[in-house]
């Protein structure tokens, strides 16, 4: 796929004046909010926003390269085409290096060109406001009709899959997880899989930040028990942390190394599931986009979409 085949999203990018361009993370906890911006609302619609570093836009351009491509490919071979998001967010974003805003994943994939072959879009997230200002903003866009926000705890499993119950069955679907650090637990991933049935998993893996600063402590440190019981939740079990290899690499400080056997340990449960087809795209040094799928065409396509930077750049695969 060449840079000129690339499909365009329009971010709806535009400069906010409101937003106090924060720049420690103090200055941000005082004007943040359960997920939600407290000084700056949407120079588009006056709703709430939520402050995102640089990332969050090439995190939207990855998914919607993909989420293109998965649309063009598959509209015509399957009885529909479905779309959930965990860990929504408010559909409007402000960059806090910047002070611009622009769209985030929720309303770039609503507003997205191939939209009209999606038959449900299902966004779940904890906030009743963020849902709520979501829910509004659908009603502005084109694809209102087929999208709706739902309110729902990541860690309740039970209420997610009921809220998954909504979509058609003998669908194919495209499951993104987004959250802002390593704590959906896997039994939750693992029911939205087991709820949807055929289903390509995106999931934001906090490989960069949440991992690198804890692993090694959480391996060797007992007193960090409640961050080693997330990660536990993460991964599915706590059998990582006891393995050889991942203490001889904390007492070593090799975080480098202990993030890529993290990202093995969880890539190793989901193709317990038959997810054996994965791939890690990185945002940055922050994040990692992880790509997971039982059909061998899903990661051709994923790597397909992944083949040019948004700059246009040809990207390199780094094989974490």
């Amino acid at each position: 796929m060449s840079p000129r085949e690339r499909e365009k999203t329009d971010f709806r990018a535009l400069p906010n004046p409101s937003c106090k361009r924060c720049r420690t993370r103090a200055e941000r906890k005082e004007c943040h909010e359960d997920g939600l911006c407290t000084e700056a609302v949407s120079a588009l619609d006056g709703l709430r926003l939520r402050c995102v570093g640089p990332w969050a836009q090439e995190k939207s351009y990855w998914l919607c390269q993909y989420f293109g491509i998965f649309v063009r490919s598959m509209h015509r071979r399957w009885q529909g085409l479905n779309y959930v998001e965990i860990c929504s967010g408010p559909g409007r974003c402000v960059i806090r290096d910047t002070g611009e805003e622009i769209d985030g994943t929720a309303l770039a994939i609503v507003n997205h060109p191939r939209v009209e072959h999606l038959g449900k879009g299902l966004f779940i997230d904890v906030n009743p406001e963020i849902v709520d200002t979501l829910n509004s903003r659908f009603t502005a866009l084109r694809g209102a009709g087929r999208a709706t926000a739902y309110r729902g705890d990541y860690t309740d499993a039970t209420s997610i899959a009921q809220t998954l119950d909504a979509l058609p069955s003998q669908c194919l679907n495209l499951v993104f997880v987004d959250p802002t650090d390593c704590s959906v637990p896997f039994a939750t991933v693992k029911t939205v899989f087991e709820t949807v049935k055929n289903a390509d998993l995106l999931i934001n893996v906090s490989i960069g930040t949440d991992v690198s600063r804890n692993i090694a402590r959480v391996v060797l440190d007992p007193s960090f028990c409640r961050t080693r019981e997330r990660y536990a939740a993460f991964l599915g079990d706590d059998a990582f942390f006891s393995r050889s290899d991942v203490v001889e690499a904390a007492s070593a400080g090799q975080v480098d190394r202990l993030r890529q056997l993290f990202a093995e340990e969880y890539k190793a449960r989901l193709a317990e599931h038959g997810f054996v087809y994965t791939d890690l795209q990185p945002i940055r040094h922050y994040y990692y986009l992880l790509f997971a799928s039982r059909s061998r065409k899903g990661l051709e396509f994923w790597r397909e979409a992944c083949t040019y930077s948004p700059s246009g750049q040809k990207e390199m695969n780094l094989g974490l």
